[in-house]
């Protein structure tokens, strides 16, 4: 006899799965009688379920057992009516109302210290609130003298951190939205905590912000051995190190540093007001400053190097002069902000601030241009005027002179190297200068723009720019190869080939002497 299980693995025919054999179904008449009982009960499992299901989370909602019961099933308690939809009953049946349904909920942040799940009712909370959608007319308004609120004292359940925006930074929208710039955040992701003049948010950081964040730091991270690298080979030929790079060396030294510890920053490694976190913020500013400085000793140096007068110093003193600026002025500025952030000198609102508010400089933007933007501009306007007076000197130069320089070779040779070094420091200048410049109307103008993440990029695409501009030519190839002896077989062959050359040319200078010998034709001598 044919079991049932022998027929499902069976492969039966097309027909045969269109019309089954009645036979076969008078055998397998348990199975279907198995198949209809689990089917009714996950039927009735999923009614409990929906059963069970509640309009709202317990947490948005309040007793409303001593209400009164309309006619028409709806729950009238304080002057709130909650219909057949917007109640339900707990786990001990007491009737429970949606107050989130019929009232706009605001989650209120209490301060630091305030007792965990107690009430810390404020006295006023005034937000700047709008009528319109847009946000383009609004006014300050306390939102506890409207009866449409209702408060809840716990903060709101983020998948990330609770950011702060100051009264100024965000608008509260009629149907209780956050707007903060072209963002919008529903109440399950905000909440208000009250501050004079007017109340502060902090709202969800979002996944997507995250992933911004980790990004830009494995892209400043992408970008750490190219600058690594550009120092490395300076540092293992020694005829690189004159003036131009040791001063090329220091500056991929300060970008390397800041940057590593800026994408450190960035994956959030220091935890918030510890001692790493401020330590990182002075030598990430220190780092930045540094860097500023030693562009702005390049593009002082060919400044100088075309310029009509010549000093009588010698390398070495002046690249010690060059070493007290750029190392030296960067340093001052430290220890002053330093001394100004830890002191009573100025009022705590003009102080830097450095770790309080984040690992860096306040973002307050009066305190980020004073203390960050301002020396920036000073040294890239310095940098723009030294270049601009160098372009004019060797224009001026190659109309005066071109003729006596295509005479002596030796001056012709030196000029073309400084005017390929100044092409050299002008592409960096622009690839930095420029990126820094925009970084400042981006800061200036606050308002989320493609020119953020056009910064961003060229920030992380830095070192690989350095790296092709100053190490990936063939010149710094061939002393590379030179400097680890793999140039000595092809520079053998090199001499071969010229005293080759050398012999026939000397053999048809001398081909009118007829005791010219055989050898002096393949020696050269």
């Amino acid at each position: 006899m044919m079991m049932c299980g022998e027929v499902t693995q069976r492969v039966p025919s097309y027909r045969g799965m269109i019309r089954p054999r009645p036979a076969q179904r008078r055998q397998c008449w348990w199975w279907h009688s198995i198949a209809l009982l689990c089917l009714g009960t996950l039927v009735l499992r999923i009614g409990d379920v929906a059963a069970a299901k509640t309009p709202c989370p317990l947490v948005e909602s309040v007793d409303i057992s001593n209400g009164v019961e309309n006619a028409d099933g709806s729950i009238e308690l304080d002057g709130v009516r909650y219909g057949s939809n917007q109640y339900f009953r707990d786990a001990n049946s007491t009737v429970r109302g949606c107050v989130c349904l019929v009232r706009q909920c605001l989650h209120i942040c209490c301060p630091m210290g305030s007792p965990e799940g107690e009430r810390c009712p404020p006295v006023a909370l005034n937000v700047n609130f709008s009528m319109t959608p847009d946000g383009t007319v609004h006014d300050v308004r306390n939102l506890l003298d409207s009866p449409n609120y209702h408060l809840l004292y716990f903060n709101p359940e983020c998948s990330g951190a609770l950011l702060t925006l100051y009264g100024d930074e965000y608008i509260v929208r009629s149907d209780g939205l956050l707007a903060y710039g072209a963002s919008t955040y529903d109440y399950r992701h905000y909440c208000l905590q009250a501050d004079e003049p007017t109340a502060l948010a902090g709202y969800c950081e979002t996944v997507d912000v995250l992933a911004m964040h980790r990004m830009y730091s494995i892209g400043i991270i992408l970008s750490l051995p190219f600058l690594v690298a550009t120092f490395v080979v300076y540092a293992l030929l020694p005829e690189m190190q004159n003036i131009p790079g040791k001063s090329l060396m220091c500056y991929v030294a300060c970008l390397t540093v800041g940057y590593l510890l800026l994408a450190l920053m960035r994956f959030s490694v220091y935890s918030y007001r510890s001692g790493w976190c401020v330590a990182t913020g002075y030598l990430v500013y220190a780092a930045l400053l540094a860097s500023f400085f030693w562009l702005n000793v390049m593009a002082f140096d060919i400044f100088w190097t075309f310029g009509g007068s010549r000093g009588r110093s010698s390398e070495r003193r002046k690249f010690l002069y060059y070493s007290l600026y750029g190392w030296g002025a960067p340093l001052v500025i430290v220890a002053l902000v330093a001394l100004l952030d830890n002191t009573e000198f100025i009022h705590e609102s003009m102080r830097p601030q450095i770790g309080a508010e984040q690992c860096f400089v306040s973002t307050e933007m009066l305190i980020g241009f004073l203390y960050m933007y301002l020396p920036m501009l000073l040294l890239v306007s310095a940098n723009v005027t030294f270049f601009a007076v160098t372009a004019y000197r060797i224009f001026r130069m190659e109309q005066a002179t071109a003729s006596a320089l295509s005479g002596e070779s030796r001056r012709h040779t030196k000029y073309e190297k400084d005017r390929n070094r100044y092409s050299l420091y002008l592409r960096l200048f622009i690839i930095m200068g420029v990126t820094w410049t925009v970084e400042f109307v981006t800061w200036l103008v606050r308002e989320p723009s493609w020119l953020i993440y056009l910064v961003d990029i060229c920030n992380c695409l830095t070192g690989i720019f350095i790296f092709v501009l100053f190490v990936w030519k063939q010149k710094v190839k061939q002393l590379l190869l030179k400097r680890f002896g793999f140039s000595q077989a092809s520079a053998s062959r090199n001499d071969q080939h010229t005293n080759s050359t050398i012999s026939t040319t000397r053999t048809t200078d001398l081909k009118a002497n007829a005791e010219t010998r055989l050898t002096d034709v393949t020696q050269g001598n």
